[in-house]
């Protein structure tokens, strides 16, 4: 097995990764690998952003420590040894590195600096044992007790202090309000004026489409809104960054946006039919009915190209044949379609339609890339983790100093590396104001693992 510059370089140029999640890999090289992953972030990092296997690693992770526990059950005073040529320099150490004979050496929480390193060979030191410790330094969804966030007030934070967003507040609300009129006057008087409709989701479309630098931050979201012209807003705006990220023409992203924002309209239309008739449809059956209403109603009405409208009717399919209204599965399903479907199912993941509060991006995005084959194919789950990053912006987080913060903006190539603003402290107490911290320009700091905040509206 190579040494810890060749590991970096078989992970990157050599497909090593790949035979390791294919179990090629006899056991010593698997721990060797194993290893070298929890120790290097950049490997760890690179292997998140090109192959979406975390779920597949944290599994991997748990059996090495499965092992592990079972050897220092057989051999008592035995610990994980670490070669001290892949200690991780620039980084922080969160556990106590002791000698072989378990003299403590390095104590959690010193930053590693070639100094160091060299000063440890030069005593003749080549390994280090880790200290046992019961707590999991991988990504978890760990309970906190910290004050509730209102995020009224982190609307308010981001839009005047955070990242700049890809769509303009301005912009954002003033789509949201055109659909919000445009689908009260069609089930009031049956009358939608798609040209209104169009003009919103083009505005948005453009600010998307001329800011290629920027990735989705949480200010692009509407977070506390139940209606559905929120819920259409925030899928629009998903679609044109996932469609964006995967390289589909811009001409052709216009031409899909407005009907990824009228995507339900086909509930409207149904609420419209109850009106007039008098007679209530369940939501279980608006649920099964309103894909077919919504392509019915657009064909009627005219100015929408034929691979557009199929978006409507099929946004509740998945790739492997499970969806509805017609069980498509694979290549019936176009690229727009399950771009579609990505953005739908994430935002309906997030999204508490009791209270308007959207929550829990982590989990959501975890669901799609354990998930994601069922719904669309792997190439589309790639540019959702490139948009959103490995913790989506609105994922809360613990930092490695034990600082509680907020995602709020990701970096295409850096999945592990967001911006976070810093809202609580190591106890809980809240900062008088938010510290905005970028990863990518700090290398003391990183993420521990994602927690979980209790959120109000």
């Amino acid at each position: 097995m190579k040494n810890s510059e060749g590991l970096c370089r078989a992970i990157r140029e050599e497909g090593l990764i790949i035979q390791l999640l294919d179990g090629e890999l006899p056991p010593t090289e698997e721990h060797k690998v194993l290893t070298h992953l929890r120790t290097c972030h950049e490997c760890l990092g690179l292997t998140a952003d090109l192959l979406y296997t975390d779920e597949r690693l944290k599994l991997m992770f748990a059996r090495q420590e499965e092992r592990q526990d079972q050897v220092q059950k057989k051999k008592p005073g035995t610990r994980f040894l670490l070669e001290v040529d892949k200690l991780p320099i620039g980084k922080n150490v969160d556990r106590d590195l002791l000698d072989e004979d378990g003299t403590l050496l390095i104590a959690a929480g010193t930053e590693l600096t070639q100094k160091i390193i060299d000063r440890l060979k030069a005593r003749g030191i080549e390994k280090l044992a880790i200290e046992p410790t019961d707590v999991d330094s991988e990504d978890t969804q760990e309970q906190i007790e910290a004050p509730g966030a209102d995020l009224k007030q982190l609307e308010t934070y981001l839009a005047e202090s955070g990242p700049e967003p890809v769509v303009s507040q301005f912009v954002r609300h003033q789509c949201c309000k055109t659909l919000e009129n445009s689908f009260k006057s069609l089930e009031e008087d049956g009358i939608l004026d798609l040209g209104e409709v169009h003009e919103g989701a083009q505005q948005v479309t453009e600010e998307v489409l001329s800011r290629p630098q920027l990735t989705m931050t949480l200010a692009d979201l509407i977070l506390v809104d139940p209606s559905l012209h929120a819920h259409a807003t925030n899928v629009l705006i998903l679609f044109l960054m996932i469609a964006r990220a995967i390289g589909h023409p811009a001409q052709l992203i216009r031409d899909h946006a407005t009907s990824a924002l009228l995507h339900d309209v086909g509930r409207i239309v149904l609420r419209r039919t109850s009106t007039v008739s008098g007679i209530a449809k369940s939501t279980e059956n608006e649920d099964l009915e309103h894909t077919e209403a919504g392509y019915s109603y657009l064909w009627n009405l005219g100015g929408i190209n034929e691979s557009a409208l199929k978006m409507v009717m099929n946004h509740h399919e998945k790739y492997d044949g499970s969806g509805y209204p017609r069980g498509l599965k694979g290549t019936m399903l176009s690229d727009w379609d399950q771009i579609l479907i990505l953005a739908n199912t994430y935002d309906n993941l997030t999204w508490n339609r009791e209270t308007g509060v959207r929550s829990g991006f982590h989990k959501a995005l975890q669901v799609l890339i354990q998930d994601g084959s069922k719904y669309v194919r792997k190439g589309v789950i790639r540019a959702v983790v490139q948009t959103l990053g490995h913790y989506p912006p609105g994922t809360w987080v613990r930092m490695n100093n034990g600082e509680i913060g907020l995602v709020t903006r990701a970096h295409p190539g850096s999945p592990l590396k967001p911006q976070v603003s810093l809202f609580y402290d190591q106890s809980g107490r809240r900062h008088s104001r938010p510290r905005s911290i970028d990863l990518t320009h700090n290398q003391n700091a990183y993420i521990t693992g994602s927690v979980q905040v209790r959120t109000t509206a």
